[in-house]
């Protein structure tokens, strides 16, 4: 009889570390490399944001930037293009433990990523017991589906002024475990496009964060300094992404060439 490996449902370090509270710091990866996310998963970076939207990478090359991460210590997160039902089961399918889901501006949306993500009875989400979510095999399924359930991290993007309005529903939606926030959104939300540091800004940043976590979900945002960074810590937003692999490279050498060229 084929033998079911329970270790294909490890603990999902990120929704344990959020869900008591503690800050995780991780980046993003535009870049279509599982070598890339075996370097950033060689630093004690927390997460990594696998970018479909904005990546130019195939579901195999991120089942496999997924195993990178998964061989070292660093949670994998796909954020996928959009809130389709079968994008999301595509990613889905890699055995990834954590989503982010784009494009969010109501709660009806915000319940139907939910429903896409989890199984019956929790949600709908497309089944097939023969890939890497379970083993490989329709043996003790219905632990495989409880364990995967449970371990499920349910991050949306919500994003444009509708998205910001609705934010008090949104964040009553079950099953949602991070709400990240489009700072420039946040910008244009209040007639002041670009100027992520202006005041105004800085209270709505502060104003969406307690909407968000008086409902029991981690607040998220990104930070390209800092002394954004710092900012966002003052004011509990517990999940942060600092850059992209894209920018951090160019950075660096754009820095490096700054100084021999002086």
């Amino acid at each position: 009889m084929i033998q079911f490996s329970i270790n294909m449902h490890k603990e999902n370090k990120l929704k344990k570390k959020l869900k008591n509270k503690q800050e995780v710091i991780g980046t993003w990866s535009s870049l279509s490399s599982s070598n890339v996310i075996d370097v950033l998963g060689r630093t004690s970076l927390d997460f990594v944001v696998i970018d479909m939207e904005h990546g130019a990478m195939s579901n195999e090359t991120v089942e496999n930037m997924v195993r990178a991460a998964e061989a070292n210590a660093i949670s994998p997160i796909i954020r996928v293009s959009d809130n389709d039902e079968q994008i999301i089961l595509k990613a889905l399918e890699t055995d990834v433990q954590s989503i982010l889901v784009p494009h969010i501006s109501s709660a009806d949306e915000a319940k139907r990523v939910v429903k896409y993500s989890k199984y019956f009875p929790e949600g709908e989400r497309g089944l097939s017991p023969y890939t890497r979510v379970h083993n490989f095999s329709h043996e003790n399924l219905d632990k495989s589906l409880t364990k995967t359930n449970e371990e499920m991290f349910v991050g949306i993007l919500v994003e444009g002024v509708t998205g910001l309005s609705n934010l008090e529903e949104i964040s009553q939606v079950k099953g949602i475990d991070l709400i990240y926030l489009g700072l420039f959104d946040i910008c244009q939300s209040v007639g002041l496009p670009g100027e992520m540091s202006h005041p105004k800004v800085l209270n709505e940043i502060v104003k969406c964060q307690k909407i968000i976590s008086s409902n029991g979900i981690s607040a998220g945002a990104m930070s390209t300094d800092l002394d954004y960074i710092k900012m966002l810590r003052e004011n509990d937003y517990k999940f942060i992404a600092y850059l992209n692999d894209a920018a951090a490279i160019k950075n660096h050498f754009t820095e490096i060439l700054a100084i021999l060229q002086n």
